[in-house]
């Protein structure tokens, strides 16, 4: 299929998909398509996704929950439905934030140049007046939220815990026995730093986006984990399986795409 008759099609793909996820919160399907879509390394795909919900967030027909950054397990139970022109571009520029955060999470799993060509992708489908509203927060991630290397690493370690649970400590010596240093660099920097930061997406939502991202690396060990820590921070076990099958569509549709390229 050329760009153009995809992109001509889009529009009608793109909410299939959504459709499909009928068991995950609205707002959260677009962010777990595009975690998909970059890992699958499909970053294309990803302009007329953000277009397609940016025009629903102006015409008033998606709601953008809040999870406040002062409650770090707070629920995404309340939203925005906006109605006039300062509240359509703070609902849009949540959603981009959330939605580059659920990919910069997914690129500690699937690479740093999918995660780099995907959020390239998110930022071309903005207009300026929203890339700088959006790069006006800064980094999530600021000087300001610098937390010592041993808190770091408690706060990783206690979020692999709550993932695994009594499978933790086997899963952390079989790391170990290949390098310790990946055992520090997963408790430090991939937990403690990363996924751990509930500023913008909450845990839950970050185990389904790691499930989303996990599907089309064919690793089946760690998905299966993380299927499973999904479930151990309330996520129902028919949600994540419903995930994992329509993240295996878009996959299949993907490499279906690339091989008709070649």
């Amino acid at each position: 299929m050329s760009d153009s008759s995809l992109f001509a099609a889009a529009n009608s793909l793109i909410g299939t998909w959504r459709d499909a996820l009928s068991l995950t919160p609205v707002e959260l399907r677009p962010i777990l398509i595009a975690c998909t879509l970059t890992s699958a390394n499909y970053p294309k795909l990803l302009v007329p996704l953000v277009q397609q919900v940016l025009a629903e967030i102006e015409a008033g027909t998606f709601s953008v929950p809040t999870v406040p950054s002062t409650s770090p397990n707070a629920a995404a139970s309340t939203s925005i439905t906006p109605n006039n022109s300062n509240q359509v571009l703070d609902s849009q520029v949540r959603f981009i934030r959330r939605l580059r955060e659920s990919i910069y999470k997914g690129s500690v799993l699937c690479g740093g140049p999918y995660g780099i060509n995907a959020l390239g992708a998110v930022n071309f489908a903005l207009d300026p007046a929203l890339s700088e509203a959006v790069n006006g927060y800064g980094p999530v991630r600021g000087p300001n939220s610098t937390l010592p290397a041993d808190e770091y690493q408690k706060r990783g370690r206690d979020l692999f815990q709550t993932i695994y649970q009594h499978h933790t400590d086997p899963i952390l010596t079989k790391i170990g026995n290949s390098s310790q240093d990946l055992v520090q660099s997963i408790l430090s920097d991939t937990y403690g730093k990363v996924l751990a930061d509930t500023a913008l997406t909450t845990i839950a939502e970050t185990e389904l986006c790691l499930v989303a991202t996990l599907v089309p690396l064919n690793v089946p060990p760690q998905l299966k984990s993380h299927v499973y820590g999904s479930r151990n921070v309330g996520v129902p076990m028919e949600q994540v399986q419903q995930l994992v099958t329509v993240a295996g569509t878009i996959t299949s549709w993907v490499h279906g795409q690339v091989k008709s390229s070649i």
